[in-house]
């Protein structure tokens, strides 16, 4: 028999409880029961809003007598298109949209700012559609965001 003074050797943490994470009937990990259920819900979302997606390009492609098997692919372009951009000139442009937001100016007030810096519209606008960068406008826009034009042609994959 333990003397009363000293520690049992199998405890239980009572302040630490943990709530287990699983997906399709499997644990995957372990976390605090209210992050837990916070990720469950927001990975379920996730799928729910990725399947609408799915249904309603099928729907789109019904309607336009297209092959509906096709719904998919389409959904993933549109999931990729969604997502911000981390290089190349459409992340110069949203990378621009951020400048603008920070000034507190709206978009024909923006572009005549970028012009002032030799940066038409249409420039900002051929970089949203993912267009090639001319190397004139690599300075003027470090200008326009406050960076080093090495840091601009590093967005672009260039240095």
């Amino acid at each position: 028999m333990n003397p009363i003074d000293e520690p049992l050797p199998w405890r239980v943490n009572k302040g630490a409880a943990y709530a287990p994470l699983e997906y399709e009937g499997k644990t995957i990990g372990y976390c605090e029961p209210d992050y837990a259920d916070e990720i469950a819900t927001v990975m379920n979302d996730r799928i729910t809003l990725e399947k609408a997606l799915r249904m309603a390009c099928r729907d789109l492609l019904k309607r336009m007598n297209k092959d509906t098997s096709r719904a998919s692919d389409l959904a993933q372009r549109y999931l990729q298109q969604a997502k911000r951009p981390t290089s190349g000139p459409r992340a110069l442009a949203y990378m621009l949209a951020e400048r603008q937001r920070e000034l507190g100016l709206s978009q024909v007030e923006f572009f005549k700012f970028c012009d002032t810096f030799k940066i038409s519209g249409k420039d900002i606008a051929d970089m949203a559609d993912g267009k090639a960068v001319p190397a004139r406008n690599i300075a003027p826009i470090s200008r326009v965001l406050g960076v080093a034009p090495t840091e601009v042609e590093i967005v672009l994959g260039q240095a």
